[in-house]
């Protein structure tokens, strides 16, 4: 009896889309049982389950392959995952940003205050350290 075995080229990565599925049903379960929103939690849990159906069924595309590969599979493959994250990084800035200052103009800081101060601390520390050891 032969085992069937798939080749290399056809392994798709599992690691991602089950992630992403297990924080699906952790947001779905604590939207209805903590806050008592189970319509909020299904929605979660579609968005979820749809990223994982794309990570694990999206991988003949380019686009998708990038996105599950750690280290990049080469130079091109980084210069755009670099580029991305510095988009992420700008649209999260801004949205902290803006959600600061409607924060201090209501005069209750709260979560977008912390996300500042966490992203610039970060980004501080991770730019000293980084020129020293690069």
């Amino acid at each position: 009896m032969t085992e069937h075995r798939e080749a290399p080229a056809d392994n798709k990565p599992m690691l991602v889309p089950l992630c992403g599925a297990a924080l699906g049903v952790a947001m779905f379960l604590t939207s209805w049982l903590a806050a008592d929103a189970p319509g909020i939690g299904t929605v979660m849990l579609a968005i979820m389950l749809g990223y994982a159906a794309l990570m694990r069924f999206g991988q003949r595309f380019e686009s998708i392959q990038m996105l599950s590969h750690d280290p990049p599979l080469d130079e091109r493959h980084a210069l755009i995952q670099l580029y991305a994250l510095r988009a992420a990084y700008f649209a999260v800035l801004g949205v902290a940003l803006i959600g600061f200052f409607w924060e201090v103009a209501r005069g209750a800081p709260g979560a977008f205050t912390l996300i500042g101060f966490v992203g610039g601390t970060t980004h501080l520390l991770a730019t000293v350290i980084l020129r020293r050891r690069l």
